[in-house]
């Protein structure tokens, strides 16, 4: 990695740490409210989704602040989360856990878009995709780790994972200062992006394909949202499946995605083309079209691995067509981020509705439904892009 790059992997272990520490947190949080306070379903359910909502209200919230440098923010962003674990800790109570899981959603969405426009400062083309490709599986490693450990620190203690979680944002936090004294680089602020005049393959410029790469990850999270909260208590109810059996499908999905940000990273053939994202959409109405046939764990093991695959190529084609070029990489980060968490609270909200009206498998032809108009969308908006470059 050139020299001017090296700080890169400091804000690659932020990434890793900050993802291993709130997947922690949010895994051990439904025993911890059951056990505590006898939380059942809905509750449980509720506060999963006050973060959501103050993760999402957060990004919007953020949207214009320019000020101050991100190693400031993520700072903040860090020990902000640990105080919110740590109060509700010190406090028992129903309502200040809700409160204050919330509040950590809402200091969540100050890390996530800094962290991602701050490793794209100055870089572009090649050097991009595969900065982009590091950060991603960094994150998605921690992902992966971060239900194992949270289950196992529970069986030891019920606080003990909240205890690790406040530990490793106290880490991350201190990254920053850490890495300001070895990499003097990380201190400088954002430099001048490149004029945006034309379009060369691996070179940044205007390009057409972000606003249609924005609604490709959107898809890709609006099937997510009924395969990660409504496909485990179908596949339980109706297929037999124990809890074990459907979590496993997830971890092979999000295992495989790792390995596919690793390789996006690493390839460039996807840049700048407007074939392989209809490839991977029409990739995943084809999977959609697949699971209401699954009935045996195999099918559905091979079923999560490629979701897992094209999930990875739609989510790092969006982000790399979304920071590609722009003059406010924070900017055009925090509207991935909420791109994509548009599309799972949808998928969520109306996966959930349809499945209980209806049937799982009119959830699916629903998100299907979505997916093939999402494809002609793009095409429109591509095309659109296009004539206004000619």
């Amino acid at each position: 990695m050139p020299s001017r790059y090296r700080f890169h992997s400091v804000l690659f272990a932020a990434s890793f740490c900050l993802s291993l520490a709130s997947g922690i947190e949010n895994y051990a949080l439904i025993f911890y409210v059951r056990d505590l306070f006898g939380a059942d379903k809905t509750a449980v359910g509720l506060i999963s989704a006050g973060l959501d909502l103050f993760y999402f209200a957060g990004i919007l919230l953020f949207l214009a602040w320019k000020k101050p440098h991100p190693r400031f923010v993520a700072w903040f962003a860090a020990w902000s989360m640990a105080a919110c674990i740590g109060l509700y800790l010190a406090i028992p109570n129903w309502t200040v856990t809700f409160i204050f899981h919330c509040l950590f959603g809402l200091a969540m969405a100050l890390f996530w878009p800094r962290i991602m426009g701050w490793l794209s400062w100055g870089v572009e083309g090649k050097d991009l995709g595969r900065t982009m490709g590091r950060f991603n599986f960094s994150w998605a490693f921690g992902g992966i780790l971060a239900p194992f450990l949270g289950g196992f620190l529970v069986e030891v203690d019920p606080r003990l994972p909240f205890v690790v979680a406040m530990a490793l944002l106290i880490v991350t936090g201190l990254l920053m200062p850490l890495g300001s004294k070895l990499f003097p680089r990380l201190k400088e602020r954002q430099p001048a992006t490149p004029v945006e005049e034309e379009q060369v393959p691996g070179v940044s410029g205007p390009t057409p394909l972000r606003n249609p790469a924005r609604l490709g990850v959107a898809g890709a999270y609006f099937l997510m949202g009924v395969l990660l909260f409504i496909f485990p208590a179908y596949a339980k109810e109706s297929l037999g499946f124990s809890e074990t059996l459907s979590g496993s499908f997830l971890l092979v999905r999000l295992a495989v995605a790792t390995l596919g940000f690793s390789l996006w990273g690493r390839w460039t053939f996807w840049h700048f083309r407007f074939w392989p994202l209809i490839a991977g959409m029409t990739s995943l109405l084809a999977l959609i079209v697949l699971f209401p046939l699954g009935t045996a764990p195999w099918h559905f093991y091979l079923l999560f691995a490629v979701v897992g695959f094209v999930f990875s190529f739609l989510y790092s084609y969006a982000l790399f067509h979304g920071v590609a070029g722009s003059r406010n990489r924070e900017r055009s980060t925090t509207i991935h981020e909420a791109v994509l968490n548009v599309g799972l609270f949808f998928g969520t909200a109306l996966g959930g509705w349809v499945s209980q009206t209806w049937s799982m498998t009119m959830a699916f032809v629903m998100v299907g439904g979505g997916i093939l108009a999402t494809l002609v969308l793009q095409g429109g908006l591509y095309r659109f892009g296009m004539a206004k470059k000619l």
